[in-house]
């Protein structure tokens, strides 16, 4: 890992875990600072944590109104549901329903494969899901080149400037975001495009018969005309999406489709360390960079390589820092020594 100055440290996803036990004791808010945003608290309960949700829509309608044309790329209410999706605090709605229908398909005597549309990738589903590891899939080459176009987005001067501009506090912070990825792009990268990586060799990929364009509903369109077309001896293809105009599409001549439901983020009570460890990883991935208490977590960052599961951090407290390199030295030997023997 990259060593450190300035009061920051770039460390792994996992040693997350070394700032948690830090700060737990006081308990843990997740905060997005240009705007004092605070979106979660995380209370030590048990042999986990206790979350509590610290805004509602209206705080970000009220955000809206000050960020002008990047409006896309400040945190929305969305993106706190989305988080909590990803780090499994939070479940589809009728995931119960789907596992269920994956009994039945199992007695049917063919393969199952599963063509999964762009949103189940940019939503983890592959790696939250509990399906076994054998599970063959189906990618329609317009999903992945979906995913693809959306990588190469990063932020230029300009943009940081008037970013800055409106932002209300640390306007500072957003300067390590200059050049790198805007938030579209973090998502297909950090979270779509690693999920791909995950099944690719258990996927099959099948050609649309027309390429795709910037019009998302035409792509939705050629998404379920291929799978329609997919025939294979003992093979049935089942379209997984969380997306009501993609299901709709389906409901006339098929394919067989399962809908997922998106949750309702009123249901947290309760999450597990990992789970957390998860959480503030994502929300530092999806907002760019968050505040947990006295540490800016930086799921983006200048001359950040191609590890997508490092993250800076940057503390605001001298002391503090010292002690969490204390810490995180002693772990990284531990580690070592672990490896070594």
């Amino acid at each position: 890992m990259a060593h450190s100055h300035n009061n920051s440290i770039i460390i792994k996803k996992d040693e997350l875990q070394i700032l948690i036990n830090m700060i737990k004791g006081q308990g843990i808010t997740l905060e997005y600072p240009p705007y004092r945003l605070k979106m979660i608290q995380a209370r030590a309960s048990g042999d986990g944590y206790n979350l509590h949700v610290l805004t509602d829509k209206n705080d970000f309608d009220e955000l809206t109104r000050t960020t002008g044309s990047y409006n896309d790329e400040m945190p929305s209410y969305n993106d706190i549901g989305y988080c909590l999706l990803l780090s499994g605090i939070i479940q589809y709605n009728n995931i119960d329903e789907f596992y269920e229908q994956l009994t039945l398909y199992k007695k049917m005597n063919k393969t199952i494969r599963f063509a999964l549309d762009t949103n189940m990738f940019y939503q983890g589903f592959p790696s939250r899901s509990k399906l076994p590891g054998d599970t063959c899939y189906l990618l329609v080459d317009i999903v992945y080149e979906e995913i693809e176009a959306a990588i190469n987005h990063k932020y230029r001067q300009n943009q940081i400037n008037v970013m800055q501009h409106n932002a209300q506090y640390h306007k500072d912070l957003l300067t390590e975001l200059l050049n790198r990825k805007t938030k579209k792009a973090r998502k297909a990268v950090y979270v779509a495009m690693n999920e791909y990586r995950s099944i690719r060799e258990r996927t099959r990929e099948i050609k649309s018969p027309a390429p795709s364009n910037y019009d998302k509903e035409a792509n939705d369109l050629l998404i379920v005309k291929t799978m329609r077309d997919y025939d294979e001896k003992n093979n049935m293809a089942v379209l997984l999406t969380a997306d009501t105009n993609v299901s709709y599409l389906c409901e006339g001549k098929g394919p067989e489709r399962f809908h997922f439901t998106y949750p309702s983020m009123f249901d947290i009570k309760h999450c597990s360390s990992g789970q957390l460890i998860e959480l503030i990883f994502s929300f530092a991935i999806v907002c760019g960079f968050i505040q947990c208490n006295y540490v800016v977590i930086y799921g983006e960052y200048a001359h950040k390589t191609g590890n997508d599961d490092a993250l800076k951090l940057k503390f605001h407290d001298e002391e503090k820092y010292i002690d969490f390199i204390k810490d995180l030295n002693i772990c990284r030997r531990l580690t070592k020594l672990g490896i070594e023997k």
